[in-house]
């Protein structure tokens, strides 16, 4: 078992372990030691500092208290309580550190005596105090005010005689002789002065008992005297009293103390010699056993060396360098340590089968080469297909990107013709006929959209810009167009959104239009039957202007299984094969959905029950404006109140609406209608939810008992049945609010039943062939290489009032402005023959002509397009198929209005 190096190598270390522990241990108790030595010397550092300060504190109380005898300061009163508070704090630590010691009763004996002479010394003060309050008060109160009574008492009159005024006055004069012995005795209370003070009151009873004779109401003065001496006689009794306590009692206490102190002192600094003493022949015995332990360490430590170096360091070396040969493919004639029983000899068989490995792995390096050679053929081949599925992806990108452009072109001349048609006067079928193929010519637009967005995707040229932009406006395009695509297969649709959602955000609305637009368009797609809700809610994030908007698209259409879930936002994939069968379209929606989302910093997700529907999640993170202004704002009713009635729990308008309103309701179920009516005045709303045809049938009697009230009355209805609203309004004066709708529309819907004056109903619109455009002055040059852009754009420029002429291309349009540059405006197209837009604006710009408005068209919607248009000179730029919305508020900005 010994002959194992770990066995050995382990042996070492125990015993070098011990040997760490033992002196871990030693290093310990020293520390120790010297800890308990440096506490002792602290401690008795601490003693002699007290015991003088107990000294000096003392010496202090004594010249407090000769301070106070002599002057009877309130000052030296408190700095004698402060140094005796002080004194016997420091007994009491004193006290404390003494209390362990080995001769600790000798210690409490002088602490025990101190302390005495400390309360008798505070004793005798304060009766130093009372004898100097006594004194002060005899001489204020009495010998002061009874020497000035007598000047009174003896005041002679005109009529005395001669005699009799002498006599008074010596009397006078002795009595202020007394009351002069007074002031110097309260100055130096002397012995020899209390003589000389009674004898001069002596005289004065003799020169007054003189003229008792003549005025017997002299005894009165002659019995003053008598208390003034007998007062006087007091005050040097308590006089003598606190001066003995002074310098006698005190005086001694005092020195007793000081003796106290010194003799404490003397053990004190004994014992401190001792203790150091003590501390150094200790320090001294455990650093002996520290240099013991210090030489045994260093004597195993140097054997541990030397074993480790002759039994596993140089044949470790040796067996190394063996291998190092080995590694090399140097041949190796002999392997030493092959016949130890231990590790060593272990590796150096290992090394004798790695010898003979060797051989054999020379014959292998020669077919490895061999394959590397292959591989490396192989690698190059992978390279060159990599770059061609590069080149092919490019090429792609660029022929969707091409094909696009090619095919909103044409498109744009479809869609302008069915839009100019659209405007003329036609019949009820024609302009039905009309309006569902300009509604097919959009959904082509779209699904070309969906196609140049997603080779804008790939080909990495797709931009997310962040500008302020209205919700409501994104809210209402989005139900306008969502409503269309859901009548045509009668399903609901419902709109809800968090009313404390800021009226206007920063980011890219027409990106996030496109997001709500693809996901409420499969909602709609794949839903034969029920509901497509839309739901926005925000989380906004304390300290900063940036907000979450949580947007959630649910329908009950027919749902996924997990494994679609899994695969549905892939490109050109849905649900399965006979779902893209049955529902149509390219599999790109969610794809670009995904995409978009993921570009503008948010996630989408999805969660979905087969046949029962599915929930589209999207968080996109915004920021807000510095408008504050929320979706809803409150209102002003003038004291009315609103009235809502609805069936169950379900209700058609969030009520949230109504709270941000700021607006006085009431929210009742249907079948508390009757018992209400009483108590709804003529100023008041009602607004009732009217589900189904079967809804207004069942409370038609109830309704119409309100339309004879003369009450404002509105109406909530669902998107289906569509011809519930006709019937409502056909019923009664009404006013009628139909899902889906904005909280701007519910707000608007709300004002308008608390106005007095009539307004129009949410649901009303005007027909798109009534609408008025601004008619402008100008001239114009139309550039169009395509005949029926031409015609289309033309028209357009007709029906606005403005006249035009045309160039077929760039080189066209610069030979007609420079030879008549009396335009007034310029529609360059941008890909044209013989010279394309860019170059024919750069062309103009260099004539001089910076003055020309020139705008761009062109079927291509990137933002480096724009930005090319821009560097070109050009002023604006539109994107085909050219909309007369777009193309009027373009030339508002350039020309002036007819």
């Amino acid at each position: 078992m010994f002959r194992r190096i770990k066995v050995q190598i382990l042996l070492v270390l125990a015993i070098l372990v011990l040997l760490l522990i033992s002196q871990v241990f030693l290093s310990r108790s020293i520390q120790t030691i010297f800890v308990d030595s440096l506490d002792l010397t602290q401690a008795a550092v601490a003693k002699v500092s007290i015991v003088r300060e107990l000294e000096r504190d003392v010496i202090d109380l004594q010249r407090n208290v000769l301070i106070y005898k002599d002057a009877a300061s309130q000052t030296a009163v408190n700095r004698f309580n402060s140094l005796m508070q002080r004194s016997q704090n420091d007994l009491t630590r004193l006290e404390q550190l003494t209390s362990n010691e080995k001769n600790s009763e000798v210690y409490q004996d002088y602490i025990s005596r101190m302390r005495a002479h400390l309360n008798d010394y505070n004793e005798n003060f304060n009766s130093v105090i009372d004898g100097r309050t006594k004194r002060q008060s005899l001489y204020n109160t009495g010998l002061l005010v009874e020497l000035e009574t007598l000047f009174k008492d003896i005041m002679t009159q005109q009529s005395a005689p001669q005699k009799v005024q002498e006599s008074l006055e010596n009397a006078k004069y002795h009595i202020a002789r007394a009351q002069n012995l007074l002031l110097q005795y309260l100055q130096t209370p002397e012995q020899q002065i209390v003589n000389p003070f009674q004898q001069q009151l002596l005289e004065a009873k003799v020169q007054i008992s003189q003229q008792l004779n003549w005025n017997s109401e002299f005894q009165l003065a002659i019995d003053k005297l008598d208390k003034v001496e007998k007062d006087f006689l007091q005050l040097t009794q308590v006089t003598r009293g606190y001066l003995f306590l002074v310098n006698v009692v005190m005086a001694g206490s005092a020195n007793e103390f000081l003796f106290l102190t010194r003799e404490l002192n003397r053990l004190v600094t004994e014992k401190f010699i001792a203790t150091n003493t003590e501390i150094k022949q200790t320090i001294d015995k455990t650093q002996l056993r520290s240099d013991l332990f210090s030489l045994i360490g260093i004597i195993i430590a140097t054997a541990t060396a030397i074993f480790l170096v002759t039994r596993i360091m140089v044949p470790i070396n040796t067996i190394t360098h063996i291998f190092q040969l080995l590694a090399a493919g140097k041949h190796v004639n002999v392997i030493p340590n092959l016949n130890r029983k231990d590790e060593i000899g272990q590796l150096a068989k290992a090394a004798d089968v790695f010898h003979e490995k060797n051989k054999q792995t020379t014959a292998l390096l020669e077919q490895s080469q061999l394959l590397n050679a292959q591989q490396e053929e192989l690698n190059q081949q992978l390279v060159a297909s990599y770059k061609e599925v590069e080149q092919a992806t490019a090429s792609k990108s660029m022929f969707l990107a091409n094909m696009s452009h090619e095919i909103r072109t044409p498109m744009n001349g479809v869609i302008g013709m069915l839009e100019l048609v659209l405007r003329t006067d036609l019949t009820k079928s024609q302009r039905d006929q009309l309006t569902k193929a300009a509604y097919s010519g959009q959904i082509l637009m779209s699904l070309i959209n969906d196609i140049l967005d997603f080779s804008k995707i790939e080909a990495g040229k797709l931009d997310v810009e962040s500008i302020e932009f209205s919700v409501e406006s994104l809210f209402s395009n989005i139900l306008a167009n969502i409503t269309t695509r859901a009548q045509e297969k009668n399903l609901n649709v419902r709109f809800e959104v968090n009313p404390n959602l800021p009226a206007k955000l920063c980011g890219d609305p027409l990106r996030i239009g496109q997001v709500l637009l693809n996901l409420c368009s499969n909602a709609v797609k794949f839903t034969r039957s029920g509901q497509v809700s839309l739901k926005i809610d925000f989380e906004h994030h304390q300290g900063t202007n940036f907000i979450t908007l949580h947007i959630f698209v649910t329908d009950t259409g027919i749902g996924m299984s997990p494994e679609h879930v899994d695969k549905i936002f892939e490109s050109f994939t849905q649900a399965d094969g006979s779902t893209s069968r049955d529902y149509g379209g390219t599999g790109l929606g969610l794809t670009i959905v995904t995409q978009l989302v993921e570009l503008m910093g948010g996630s989408v997700s999805v969660e979905s029950k087969l046949d029962e529907g599915s929930t589209f999640k999207v968080d996109l993170a915004l920021t807000m404006s510095e408008d504050t202004t929320k979706v809803i704002s409150p209102i002003e009713t003038h004291n009315a109140k609103l009235y809502y009635f609805t069936e169950g729990r379900n209700s058609l308008l969030n009520t949230d609406y109504i709270d941000k309103l700021a607006l006085p309701y009431h929210h009742f179920p249907f079948i508390q209608l009757v018992n209400t009516l009483e108590k709804i005045k003529a100023t008041d709303v009602v607004i009732l939810d009217i589900d189904s045809k079967d809804a207004l049938t069942t409370h038609q009697a109830s309704i119409q008992q309100l339309a004879k009230q003369a009450l404002n009355i509105g109406f909530i209805t669902p998107t289906q049945p569509s011809t519930l609203p006709d019937q409502l309004l056909a019923k009664w004066p009404a006013k009628c609010l139909t899902h889906p709708f904005t909280p701007q529309h519910a707000a608007s819907f709300i004002q308008g039943l608390f106005l007095t004056d009539e307004t129009l109903s949410s649901n009303e619109t005007l027909p798109i062939d009534n609408k008025q455009v601004n008619q402008f002055s100008g001239h114009i040059l139309l550039v169009e290489d395509n005949n029926i852009n031409q015609a289309v754009a033309g028209e357009m420029l007709k029906s606005l009032g403005l006249t035009f002429d045309l160039a077929e291309d760039g080189q066209q349009a610069v030979t007609k402005v420079i030879n008549s540059p009396h335009y007034d405006l310029v529609l360059m197209d941008i890909q044209m023959p013989i010279m394309d837009g860019y170059t024919a604006t750069k062309t103009l710009r260099q004539q001089g002509l910076n003055n020309l408005i020139i705008c761009g068209l062109s079927a291509n919607a990137m933002k480096q397009d724009y930005t090319n248009a821009k560097e070109a000179g050009m002023d604006d730029y539109i994107v085909k198929p050219l909309k007369l919305t777009a193309l009027e508020d373009m030339l508002a900005k350039y020309l002036t209005k007819k």
